[in-house]
């Protein structure tokens, strides 16, 4: 993915990121399965209406088709609350974390694409396999 941008906030970094293709709702679907394995205590928006916990991680790829999904909860990987937002047939994704020392701490772009572009690029990579 390509970071088009990245701002900060009362201590939220907000950015904005295009992927290499545009998507549909599938490719979304499984980019939110693979994070739900990364979120300690994951929280899955469709169209802005919480979805009931997934027992069975594997029922995220049956949602049916609609304009948005976000997915938000502690990163074990990152170390950080992060959300997530997909807009169905686009080709851009929203990931919002809190400014931490550490992972990064600013809006700096070449520093915050640094700390995230391995991240963003793992979940771009799930989303198409």
């Amino acid at each position: 993915m390509l970071l088009l941008g990245v701002k900060e906030q009362e201590n939220w970094l907000y950015s904005r990121w295009q992927l290499t293709w545009g998507t549909g709702w599938k490719s979304i679907c499984k980019g939110a399965w693979r994070l739900y394995n990364d979120l300690k205590d994951p929280e899955l928006f469709v169209d802005g209406e919480k979805q009931p916990a997934f027992e069975e991680q594997d029922r995220i790829l049956d949602i049916p088709e609609h304009g948005d999904l976000m997915i938000r909860g502690l990163s074990r990987t990152l170390e950080v609350p992060v959300m997530i937002s997909f807009r169905n047939q686009t080709n851009l994704v929203s990931l919002t974390l809190p400014a931490k020392k550490g992972l990064c701490d600013s809006a700096d772009y070449e520093t915050f694409n640094r700390a995230l572009a391995p991240y963003v690029d793992s979940l771009e990579l799930a989303m198409f396999c």
